[in-house]
């Protein structure tokens, strides 16, 4: 697990939120499930998302304003030649109380994921033993913070209580060149 601060330059990182993400017209998808679980008690454990590159393939025509920053987050952790499997934005909501979501992987193949948070939060992401259930670590959100893992380690978002919201974009990379 490597975390890395200051990914993005401060005007690049703030381009990145006040242009696109806290523009009241950037379509945020409601997801019943924040790690896709279908699990019955997840009352608490929704979100919102919005999917930039979904199976490899460009799926939102923001794509293009992502593209430069993404390339550059990449590159700060010598990924950039690795195929891209999912890029996704996350977005978890405060329900005024401490509520850690499903435990999950994102993707069944072997993969390496990058969280990139794009604001200040205290939904701490969570990390896991194989069994989903033993915690190793936690990441506290921090604005231009990423966080690049083994992608079939087990992790967690968590709902803020302070903060009003906790902002994530996560990369999925195919270990295959």
């Amino acid at each position: 697990m490597k975390v890395k601060k200051n990914i993005l330059t401060k005007e690049e990182s703030d381009l990145f939120l006040k242009n696109t993400i806290y523009n009241r017209f950037f379509p945020w998808y409601y997801l019943h499930d924040s790690a896709d679980a279908k699990k019955k008690d997840n009352f608490f454990n929704y979100s919102w998302v919005h999917g930039l590159i979904v199976d490899g393939k460009i799926n939102s025509p923001f794509f293009k304003i992502f593209e430069k920053n993404i390339f550059n987050i990449l590159k700060k952790f010598n990924v950039e030649n690795k195929n891209i499997i999912r890029i996704r934005l996350g977005k978890t909501v405060s329900i005024g109380k401490k509520y850690v979501n499903n435990p999950h992987i994102d993707q069944k193949k072997e993969h390496q994921t990058i969280l990139y948070y794009l604001n200040n939060s205290d939904g701490d992401t969570y990390f896991y033993k194989n069994d989903g259930k033993t915690l190793i670590n936690k990441i506290s959100p921090e604005q231009n913070k990423a966080v690049l893992f083994d992608g079939l380690t087990w992790h967690a978002s968590s709902k803020p209580i302070k903060s009003m919201y906790r902002i994530v974009l996560n990369i999925n990379l195919d270990n295959n060149i």
